[in-house]
């Protein structure tokens, strides 16, 4: 045998070898490697970091192998002689794979990939996630790897407005003006979230006991039973029993001369008499739920005699919850959160199930959209599942991962009965013409499949428009001139609408999204060119207009109207919006960032009835700060419980106190050459959004949502606080801060925390005055720790209660807040 046969029967033998020991790796389950990431420094408009790729495997790796991952980023790059690739996949979606430059990586090695990302690191949501790995190009069959990256400690390494970053200097500032540590809130049983409009406190107090007797004024009547049936699960929930002949009676009435407003409603609470009087089955409900909380906050089931009136000031007090990016939990989940949004008083449930990145509900004769759009994994082609998106381990099949998962038909009957037994209506969003990437995708499998089902075809097949969407896709917008596109929609409204008559109930309205269409979506599709010129449009707007025109007017014979994001409504002219105006059920007007402000009230006057979604306001997936550990986004600043709390939705452009660079605003002059309000009727409610891109699980919903539900709540009940006509006293707005920090700091968290549900305590503030360490928190009775060698406070470390003389201040010093259970992220002070 030649050198040179015996050479290359060699290194075939070391490749057959390596072959079954990945083999070997595979059938054992257990990734071959192991994965850091460690952030470098941002550099403006780009940031470095690197991955460090361990062979654990205790054989060589050579070089048939991918490793997957996601990151928010618009583009990567690696040095010229680096041995791997990175490559985006998707949008999120990234791959490294050996090049030519690469040899084996030997058993215990590790590879260093330095790599440039687009971008800005911000905070934790944009590190890299979702890892796993393919071997010998076994896609289907992905093995999780999770990523280990660190933490982040330097303030070159995340980003924040200068003024904005909540370091120990600011957090100090800012809990010193919302708590003055040693204050105790004194409240009446009835002071709840939302504050009923007027309280009179008289003497004495109503015992429940463990029974009372419930006395309904029409007993036979549908929706008063429904109420009484409310009242009795919720007490028996609080261990009260319904039964009659008890000390205690509770009389529910409605009298529709009461008021005009049907939410409308009194509680009068003497001894051993309560008597709940609503304008309409509604209002009844709400005093039910003013009843309830106010059993929650009184001691040992000694309600204090009072007389209430109240009303909300706005009926529509909604919430947006997005299930698309991310699927939060299935059924139980989804009606626990609506048991949030009911005892908070919020009254509708904007139901986003289907976007660029998901579809969540079964819709019979359409699987695909469900057996293809609602999974995400490992995938080059897309064909069975989607590509993953944000996270996950690249399993389309593992329903413990946010990327996978959907509704029953079954199931979402199931939550609509749920939603209207606690009060609360449930809107669906079906996202179109653009954030339809998941149904695109999922017909297109159908029709691979099925070669002879070709109806419903989304897409046209000669675009070559080059677009780019918001979330960075490029074929995520429906083509609005096939025909086949309102056959697709009129199909699922059909559907929905069966299943809410099998729940008792009407669908009348939809909501279809009707936002961010890329620029650029149409203009290299014939057939949009062709319908353009039929009908002599010449520009975008005008083919979103013949859209909505035509899909509302299609929905209008089945009885329904739409809803919509505000570009729906944006822009038209007169002869539009006469025309559709009345279609439209509903425009959430989000807009409240510099000259865009004026968006809600210029619908309004346009006759549009307005959501206002204030971004600044009234989105809760903006990160709590800019602190480099809080989740959420931050592309419209900041939002906590305080900016909820202090919209203003008679006067929007005042709703922001401090800009997005932390410059304080000018109340009194803000809004001054901005768009009046010339018609106030047609502001019909509130509403907060939750999108879903940084969100993993339930815990991480409620984090977000509590406390700023609270501030929400208020807003949405009680429009004009005292304060709001008064912009320039700042001493009755810090006095109605300090307040209603302490109302839910001192009563409300609490509550929240014995029914076992999550939520964020803010990160306590650290000062150094006269050589010595002086710390605060944001609620009396919090427990703070504190380092000074730069190591992790825990509950273990030294607890802060006087100042502490600081001979030498260390280079920085962390401190963390704990309460009832919960702690804060770690505020550092640097010197």
């Amino acid at each position: 045998m030649t050198n040179n046969r015996f050479n290359r029967l060699c290194r075939a033998c070391v490749v057959a070898c390596v072959m079954m020991m990945t083999t070997m790796t595979v059938l054992a389950g257990q990734a071959p490697v192991t994965v850091q990431w460690r952030m470098g420094e941002n550099l403006g408009k780009s940031y470095s970091s690197q991955f460090i790729i361990k062979n654990v495997s205790g054989q060589p790796l050579d070089g048939h192998w991918m490793l997957m991952f996601n990151q928010f980023s618009r583009s990567v790059s690696v040095p010229e002689d680096c041995p791997v690739d990175i490559e985006e996949v998707s949008t999120t979606y990234y791959r490294i794979q050996p090049n030519d430059r690469y040899r084996t990586l030997a058993a215990g090695d590790s590879l260093v990939v330095p790599m440039t990302m687009g971008g800005t690191m911000v905070n934790v949501c944009y590190e890299p996630g979702g890892g796993h790995i393919v071997l010998n190009g076994d896609v289907a069959h992905p093995l999780a790897v999770e990523i280990d990256c660190g933490t982040l400690e330097r303030p070159s390494q995340w980003h924040a407005p200068a003024k904005q970053y909540p370091d120990g200097n600011y957090m100090y500032a800012y809990n010193e003006a919302i708590n003055g540590i040693g204050d105790a809130y004194t409240g009446n049983d009835y002071d709840i979230f939302p504050t009923p409009k007027q309280v009179d406190i008289e003497g004495g107090y109503c015992t429940v006991g463990n029974s009372v007797t419930l006395v309904p004024s029409r007993p036979r009547d549908k929706d008063m039973s429904r109420v009484c049936q409310m009242l009795a699960r919720e007490l028996k929930q609080r261990g009260i029993n319904s039964a009659a002949m008890q000390k205690t009676r509770i009389t529910l009435d409605v009298n529709e001369k009461l008021n005009g407003n049907p939410e409308y409603y009194t509680l009068r609470v003497r001894d051993g008499v309560i008597d709940i009087v609503g304008a309409s089955a509604r209002g009844l409900e709400n005093g039910v739920k003013t009843l309830v909380a106010a059993l929650d906050h009184c001691k040992e089931g000694r309600l204090q005699n009072a007389s209430i009136v109240d009303w909300p000031d706005f009926n529509y007090r909604g919430f947006m919850l997005d299930i698309a990016r991310n699927y939060i939990g299935g059924l139980d989940t989804l009606k626990r959160f609506v048991d949030m949004l009911s005892y908070y008083k919020i009254n509708t449930l904007q139901f986003h199930f289907a976007d660029d990145e998901a579809w969540r509900l079964e819709i019979p004769g359409l699987p695909e959209l469900t057996q293809v759009a609602s999974r995400r994994g490992c995938t080059l082609d897309e064909q069975g599942y989607l590509a993953q998106i944000f996270d996950g381990n690249g399993d389309p099949n593992d329903l413990t991962q946010s990327a996978n998962g959907y509704l029953t038909r079954g199931e979402f009957i199931e939550l609509l009965r749920y939603a209207t037994a606690h009060g609360v209506r449930v809107i669906l969003e079906v996202e179109t013409p653009g954030h339809a990437r998941a149904a695109i995708v999922a017909m297109k499998n159908r029709m691979r499949l099925n070669p002879n089902a070709q109806q419903y075809r989304l897409w046209d097949d000669r675009n070559t428009s080059v677009y780019t969407s918001a979330q960075s896709y490029h074929d995520n917008v429906l083509n609005v001139a096939s025909d086949d596109v309102y056959l697709f929609i009129d199909k699922v409204v059909a559907e929905l609408q069966q299943m809410y008559r099998e729940a008792g109930l009407t669908l009348d309205v939809v909501h279809l999204g009707g936002d961010e269409v890329p620029r650029g979506a149409w203009d290299q599709s014939p057939d949009v060119q062709a319908l353009m010129a039929r009908l002599g449009l010449t520009t975008q707007h005008q083919v979103s207009e013949y859209y909505v025109d035509r899909i509302s007017e299609l929905l209008a014979q089945r009885g329904v109207r739409i809803e919509g994001w505000q570009e729906v409504a944006l822009n038209h002219d007169e002869a539009f919006n006469q025309r559709v105006a009345p279609r439209v059920a509903g425009v959430n007007a989000w807009s409240t960032l510099g000259k865009q402000a004026v968006v809600p009230y210029q619908l309004a006057n346009d006759g549009y009835p307005v959501i206002l979604s204030n971004v600044t306001n009234f989105y809760i997936d903006m990160a709590y700060s800019w602190h480099q550990d809080e989740r959420g986004l931050h592309w419209g600043g900041k939002v906590d419980e305080i900016d909820a709390w202090s919209a203003l939705p008679w006067n929007v452009y005042a709703s922001v106190r401090v800009n997005y660079d932390g410059d304080t605003v000018d109340l009194t002059n803000a809004g001054r050459d901005m768009v009046a309000l010339e018609k106030p009727s047609n502001i019909i409610g509130v509403q907060g959004q939750l999108w879903g891109e940084t969100l993993r699980n339930f815990a991480q919903v409620q984090y977000l949502c509590f406390p700023k539900m609270l501030g929400l709540s208020e807003r949405a009940w009680n429009a004009s606080p005292a304060w709001g006509d008064h912009l320039d006293d700042e001493a009755a707005y810090n006095d109605a801060r300090h307040q209603f920090n302490l109302k839910v700091g001192s009563r409300e968290l609490p509550l929240l925390h014995s029914r076992g549900y999550n939520f964020r305590v803010g990160p306590p503030g650290i000062r150094v005055a006269d050589g010595k360490l002086l710390i605060n928190a944001q609620y009396p009775g919090e427990v703070v720790t504190y380092t000074l060698d730069g190591s992790e406070p825990t509950l273990d470390s030294p607890r802060w209660t006087a100042p502490v003389a600081l001979p030498d201040v260390p280079a920085v010093i962390k401190a963390r807040a704990y309460y009832l259970g919960h702690s804060s992220v770690v505020t550092y002070l640097f010197k």
